[in-house]
C-alpha cells in the first residue's frame, strides 16, 4: 500500500472532469482487459453518492455472481473497522490514546503502554502471522466474538515496544473488533460496527455457513475450489460484502456522512513513530492529501487465497472504487486507481 501515495502524487496531475456517463466505454476496456484473469471480478463505481459504473465478468461466473454477491473482503475490513473508530472519536470523543486496558482490564499486563492509535496504525507491536502454519491454524478457528480469537495471539509477546515501529497485522485489528464490542456494549461484532458507523454499514462477518461467492485458488494449470472461512477475523479480514456495498461504505466517507471534512484533514495526517518514521497507514487505512490538487483519499486492499478486494475513495471529487473476486490477484490496485483516475478526470 505504501506505493499509493507515490501513484498518486505521479498521476493525479491535471484535472479536467467529463460527464460520468461518457466513461462507459473507456471504464468497460478497463475492466475487461482484468476481469479474464478471474473466475469472478465485479467492480462498483460511484460519482457523488451515485453508481457511474458496473461491470461483472470472470471465467467462472454462476447465476449468482451479480455485483451484489458477497465475497470475502479480507483487510478492506480494517478500513471499515478504521472508520468506525475515526467516527466514535470524532462523534463521541473517544480517546484513542488511552491504554487498550482501560477497555479491558483482562488484557494481558504487557499490553498497557498499548494504545487505540497504535493498534489502528500497526505500531502496537502486536505480532503478525508467523508464517502458513500460523495462518492455516487460525484460519481453522471457529468464533462467535472477537474475544473467541483472542487467546490465539494475545498472550505471545509483543514484537518491539508500543510506539515504536510499523508492523502490518491482522492479529491488533481482531484485537481491535474485540475492544470495539467491549466500547459499544454490543452483543456481537456486526452490532457494534452498526452501532459506530449507523446505516453506512453494510458489510457482515464471514461465517461457515455463509452466503457469498465459492473461493478458488490457482492450483497447477487451472483454478480449484477452495473452501474458507475468515470468521475469526472480524475487523481485520473477516467481513464479506458485494462491491457495491463496499462502494457505498466508500462513499459515505467521500460525501461527509461518516466524517466532516475537518475530521477527515486531521484523521488523514501521517503519524510518527517513536523513531521519527513517517507512517501513512492510519485509521485502519492507507490515506493521505495530495496538496497539488486538493485532494484527500483512503484506499485498502484484501487478499487471501481465495479472494481479492480493493476500495479507494477519492474524497473531494467523491468518486470511489469497489473491486471484489473469488479468486488472489495483484490487479485490484490498479484497475480501481484506473477507474477512480477516470472518473476524477486526472491524468498525467
Amino acid at each position: 500500500m505504501q506505493t499509493l501515495i507515490a501513484a498518486i502524487g505521479a498521476a493525479a496531475l491535471v484535472s479536467s472532469p467529463a460527464p460520468a456517463q461518457s466513461h462507459s466505454d473507456t471504464a468497460q476496456a478497463i475492466f475487461d482487459h482484468f476481469a479474464q484473469d478471474y473466475p469472478a471480478l465485479n467492480v462498483t463505481v460511484m460519482v457523488e453518492g451515485e453508481i457511474a459504473f458496473e461491470a461483472e465478468g470472470g471465467m467462472r461466473r454462476g447465476a449468482r455472481d451479480g455485483v451484489t454477491t458477497d465475497y470475502n473482503v479480507y483487510s478492506t475490513a480494517k478500513l471499515l473497522t478504521g472508520l468506525a473508530y475515526a467516527r466514535l472519536e470524532a462523534r463521541e470523543g473517544l480517546d484513542l490514546d488511552q491504554s487498550v486496558r482501560a477497555i479491558d482490564p483482562a488484557l494481558p499486563a504487557a499490553y498497557q503502554p498499548v494504545t487505540l492509535r497504535q493498534l489502528l496504525s500497526h505500531t502496537a507491536g502486536v505480532r503478525g502471522y508467523t508464517g502458513e502454519e500460523d495462518w492455516i491454524a487460525f484460519n481453522d478457528r471457529r468464533c462467535a466474538l472477537p474475544s473467541d480469537a483472542l487467546g490465539h495471539f494475545i498472550n505471545d509477546p509483543l514484537i518491539g515496544e508500543p510506539g515504536a515501529q510499523h508492523e502490518y497485522t491482522t492479529y491488533g485489528f481482531v484485537l481491535l473488533s474485540h475492544l470495539l464490542v467491549e466500547l459499544t456494549g454490543a452483543d456481537s461484532f456486526d452490532a457494534a460496527m452498526s452501532a459506530s458507523l449507523g446505516e453506512a454499514y453494510t458489510a457482515q462477518s464471514d461465517a461457515d455457513n455463509a452466503n457469498k461467492a465459492t473461493t478458488f485458488v490457482y492450483a497447477g494449470e487451472g483454478l480449484a475450489p477452495l473452501p474458507l472461512s475468515a470468521e475469526c477475523k472480524f475487523g481485520g479480514g473477516g467481513l464479506i460484502a458485494s462491491s457495491r456495498e463496499m462502494a457505498q461504505m466508500g462513499a459515505a466517507l467521500a460525501d461527509g456522512s461518516l466524517l466532516s471534512a475537518a475530521a477527515i484533514d486531521a484523521a488523514f495526517m501521517p503519524i510518527q513513530t517513536l523513531t521519527g518514521e513517517a507512517v501513512s497507514y492510519v485509521y485502519g487505512m492507507e490515506a493521505g492529501f495530495e496538496p497539488s490538487i486538493d485532494l484527500h483519499y483512503a484506499a485498502h486492499s484484501g487478499g487471501s487465497p481465495g479472494g481479492r478486494s480493493f476500495l479507494m475513495v477519492y474524497v473531494e471529487p467523491q468518486v470511489v472504487v469497489a473491486t471484489t473476486a473469488n479468486a488472489d490477484g495483484e490487479n485490484h490496485y490498479p484497475l480501481a486507481l484506473a477507474l477512480a483516475d477516470l472518473y476524477a478526470g486526472y491524468s498525467q
